[in-house]
């Protein structure tokens, strides 16, 4: 399966723990670039399509059955994925500084600074922007194209209210620890094809949509005996890919 890419304005700047408020992507000087992906199709278990038979550039098929649109209603915000998994994070961190014996810690840390820790990789899942169906009514597998017809934007957000300095700290320490593709925000693209042969008498779903990168853990402030405190826990979401999940 192909992966695509295509080249958007904006990246997230190296973030340093104390220093001022990082820009956000639409903030970023002309002339830097992010690669957005177009990602392989995924293929859910008991999906009724013929092993193999999976492809990102279909041909052109003479009676290749093509898929019906869904209402916008059906959309999902967070559709499950296949073959996600969630992990651990790494272990807090702790500071240490210079010694300093007036210190409670005996350590000084230097200006207070916030920062943020990511406690768990969670599942991913998709914001779908797009729904199409094929239904095989026939005793053999035909050949099928689906094509994606409706576009729409996902952007970072989290499940507390946060303001734009954590926003632009999540952003660049999912880029730095999870992926770096990871956006401030992603709207996908119109014209992307999947094909394939459906089974007998059996009907693919077609889900299109902006793949969410989740993480869960907390913004903090290290101060100045590199103490650690007002720990606020938060789940948070980056677009990172769009695609095709079939099933």
């Amino acid at each position: 399966m192909s992966v695509r890419t295509r080249f958007v304005a904006g990246a997230a700047g190296i973030i340093l723990l104390g220093s001022a408020a990082p820009a956000l992507a639409d903030d970023l000087p002309s002339g830097t670039s992010d690669t957005q992906v177009v990602d392989g199709s995924v293929v859910a278990d008991g999906a009724a399509v013929e092993p193999g038979s999976v492809t990102d550039t279909p041909p052109s098929v003479d009676g290749a059955l093509e898929g019906t649109d869904v209402a916008d209603e059906f959309m999902e915000e967070d559709a499950e994925i296949p073959g996600e998994v969630e992990t651990d994070g790494a272990p807090d961190p702790v500071f240490t500084g210079s010694d300093d014996l007036s210190s409670p810690t005996g350590q000084y840390c230097g200006s207070p600074f916030n920062f943020v820790h990511i406690s768990k990789n969670k599942k991913n899942t998709m914001s779908v922007k797009y729904r199409t169906f094929v239904t095989n009514n026939t005793s053999s597998s035909k050949d099928f194209k689906f094509t994606s017809k409706k576009s729409g934007s996902t952007t970072l957000g989290a499940s507390v209210t946060i303001g734009t300095e954590f926003k632009a700290m999540w952003l660049a320490k999912v880029r730095a620890d999870i992926t770096a593709s990871a956006q401030r925000s992603w709207t996908s693209e119109l014209g992307v094809e999947v094909g394939g042969k459906v089974k007998a008498h059996s009907t693919v779903n077609g889900k299109y949509g902006i793949k969410k990168e989740k993480v869960y853990g907390y913004t903090a402030t290290a101060y100045s005996n590199c103490t650690v405190g007002n720990k606020r826990y938060m789940t948070v979401w980056a677009p990172y890919k769009e695609g095709w999940v079939l099933s």
